[in-house]
C-alpha cells in the first residue's frame, strides 16, 4: 500500500504463520503441542481481533498472511481444537490459584489477573464468536484486504530437495492445492519455506498458477542480473514468477538475538513459565 498520497514507493505487510505439526493422540498433555496453543492465545486471535477492528471502524488495510499445510491442519483438527480448550481452563485455573496466594508480591497477583482475563477472552473468542474455526475466520477478512498465501506440504527446505525434481514439485503442488481445498482458490502467493529460493524451482510454482513468492534478502540482491533496485521491487523470472526479497533491517526485528526483540530479557518463553 502507498504510504502517503504522493509516495512513489510502497510498503508490503507479509507474516508468515507456521508450526511443525504436532499431534499425540496418545499422550493427553504433550510439550510441544504448547507451541500451538501458545501462538493460538497471543497471535492468532488477537491477529483476528485486530482485523475485526479495523474493519468495525471502517480502516482500509492490506495485509498478506502465509498458512502453511501443518499449521491449518492443526487449527482444523477436532482433537486439538478440544486440547486448546482444557488448555486455556488449566491456565485460568492457574491464576486463580495465583491470586489467592497470601504470599508473594501483589504484582504477581495483578500479573495473573491480567492473564486470567487474556485466558477468559481467548476461550470465548475461539468457542463463541468463531466456533473453533479460526481458518473460516481468516478466509472471511480476505474481503476486506487480507490476503492468504499458500505454502509448501511440509514446509520442507526445498533446495535439499533439488536432486529429486519430484519431490519439489510434489511439495509446492500439494501445498498449493491444500490451500484450496481449504480456502477455496488458487492462491496468488507461494512462501518458500526459511525462504529458501532455487532458481529451478520458479516454474514449478509458476505452474500451479502462482503469480508471486518471497525469498531472503541474498535471494534477490545476488541475482543475476544484479537488481537495480535491490530488496525495494520485485525481480521476476524467466518463468514469469515474481519473487519478492525480505528486507533485512525489518527482519533483524524478528530472527536476531542480539538485535531482535527474542534477544531481549524481557521476552516471555513459554517453557520458563510456572504453568
Amino acid at each position: 500500500m502507498p504510504t502517503s498520497s504522493s509516495a512513489t514507493g510502497y510498503v508490503a505487510i507479509v507474516l508468515h504463520a507456521h508450526l511443525p505439526y504436532v499431534r499425540h493422540p496418545e499422550n493427553r498433555h504433550h510439550l510441544e503441542e504448547v507451541w500451538l496453543f501458545e501462538a493460538i492465545t497471543d497471535t492468532y486471535l488477537p491477529l483476528l481481533a485486530t482485523m475485526e477492528g479495523w474493519v468495525r471502524d471502517g480502516v482500509s488495510f492490506a495485509l498478506t498472511l502465509s498458512l502453511t499445510p501443518t499449521l491449518t491442519g492443526m487449527l482444523a483438527d477436532p482433537l486439538l481444537q478440544e486440547r486448546y480448550v482444557e488448555h486455556l481452563e488449566r491456565s485460568t485455573a492457574l491464576c486463580h490459584h495465583q491470586m489467592r496466594r497470601d504470599a508473594g508480591p501483589e504484582s504477581v497477583r495483578a500479573l495473573a489477573a491480567m492473564y486470567k482475563e487474556r485466558f477468559e477472552g481467548a476461550r470465548d473468542a475461539f468457542l463463541r464468536r468463531y466456533r473453533r474455526d479460526l481458518l473460516g475466520a481468516f478466509r472471511g477478512f480476505t474481503d476486506h484486504g487480507l490476503e492468504l498465501m499458500a505454502s509448501a506440504a511440509t514446509h520442507g527446505f526445498l533446495p535439499l530437495m533439488e536432486p529429486n525434481g519430484d519431490a519439489v514439485r510434489a511439495q509446492i503442488r500439494a501445498g498449493v492445492d491444500h490451500h484450496r481445498m481449504t480456502f477455496g482458490e488458487t492462491p496468488k502467493g507461494f512462501w518458500l519455506p526459511e525462504c529458501a529460493y532455487w532458481p529451478g524451482h520458479a516454474r514449478y510454482i509458476a505452474a500451479e498458477g502462482v503469480r508471486y513468492t518471497i525469498t531472503d534478502t541474498h535471494g534477490v540482491t545476488h541475482a543475476v542480473p544484479r537488481p537495480r533496485y535491490a530488496v525495494y521491487a520485485p525481480v521476476y523470472t524467466p518463468s514469469g514468477l515474481a519473487v519478492f526479497g525480505r528486507d533485512g533491517e525489518s527482519s533483524k526485528q524478528v530472527w536476531s538475538a542480539t538485535e531482535g526483540y527474542p534477544g531481549d530479557p524481557e521476552y516471555r518463553e513459554f517453557y520458563r513459565d510456572v504453568g
